[in-house]
């Protein structure tokens, strides 16, 4: 579990990772795909809660092994709206596995325009999706990452997050979506990330969105390095403040059901961030649930 939110983006996109943190009904609606019981998948998709949703979007549209049968389901059912959700979000997963990990300059420019193609493609699939279906928070949150990649200005990328949140206060995906949009190795700087998650908290009474500051916190420790402030990055973690800080959070948050199936994201990013501040019991302890 713990390999999964902080292994690295390769690690993502290689088979054998369950990013839906092992749903119990991932093979079910697998199953469903597989065998075309299409009207089938989206009745039961349209039960679920929208955690339930975004974990299903995790585990199999985020699968490139399940890419072309999630091409085949959309070119059978040009107008479901959750066909084109999962196009979408797929179609997102291939432009990344294109990119590769690399950083931008060392990208080439076959695997840079095949990058942007998929991500165009991501972006019609999800358009038609939201013409189709207005009132789904997960569209918006897929729909942000796409802008990211693309690159398009803060605007648009808002106006879908008001859009998401007003329909889903607390989604946790469409949070993560944009908070990383907002990180300055994209389209944003440390203190738009950092004021978006006090704020968002502040906001909402959902101690879900605690997530919100965690990323902050992990994001500018890893901002440093990137930039070459190797003192800072290497004493982050030793900032007495920043400890009562993340103590503090933790000492606040409280379990609630709205979002539960989300609720590893919470513990796994609490346990890295007390590994790293010396508190490794706390940690550990973590790191079970």
């Amino acid at each position: 579990m713990f390999s999964k939110l902080f292994g690295g983006s390769k690690k993502s996109s290689e088979p054998g990772i369950d990013l839906s943190l092992g749903y119990e009904r991932l093979d079910e609606f697998k199953k469903y795909l597989s065998a075309k019981q299409y009207a089938v998948f989206e009745e039961e998709y349209n039960k679920l809660n929208w955690d339930a949703q975004t974990l299903l979007n995790e585990g199999i549209a985020l699968d490139k092994e399940q890419a072309p049968v999630i091409q085949q389901w959309v070119q059978q059912c040009p107008d479901s709206y959750v066909a084109n959700l999962f196009a979408g979000v797929s179609q997102t997963c291939l432009a990344w596995i294109a990119r590769t990990a690399a950083t931008a300059k060392n990208v080439s420019e076959e695997n840079a325009n095949k990058y942007f193609e998929l991500l165009e493609s991501a972006a019609q699939y999800l358009t038609r999706a939201d013409e189709i279906n207005p009132d789904d928070a997960e569209i918006c949150a897929r729909m942000i990452r796409v802008y990211m990649g693309l690159g398009v200005e803060e605007e648009p990328v808002m106006s879908y997050f008001n859009a998401g949140a007003s329909i889903v206060p607390n989604h946790l995906m469409l949070h993560l979506m944009t908070i990383n949009y907002l990180n300055p190795k994209w389209q944003g700087s440390l203190e738009a990330m950092h004021d978006f998650a006090n704020q968002r908290m502040e906001e909402t009474s959902s101690t879900l969105l605690v997530t919100l500051k965690l990323f902050a916190i992990t994001e500018e420790w890893l901002y440093y390095n990137m930039n070459g402030d190797t003192k800072k990055h290497r004493q982050f973690f030793d900032d007495e403040t920043l400890k009562a800080t993340i103590q503090s959070l933790y000492d606040n948050y409280s379990e609630q059901a709205n979002g539960e199936l989300l609720i590893p994201y919470v513990y796994n990013y609490f346990a890295f961030l007390f590994w790293k501040t010396g508190n490794i019991t706390q940690a550990r302890e973590l790191i079970k649930k």
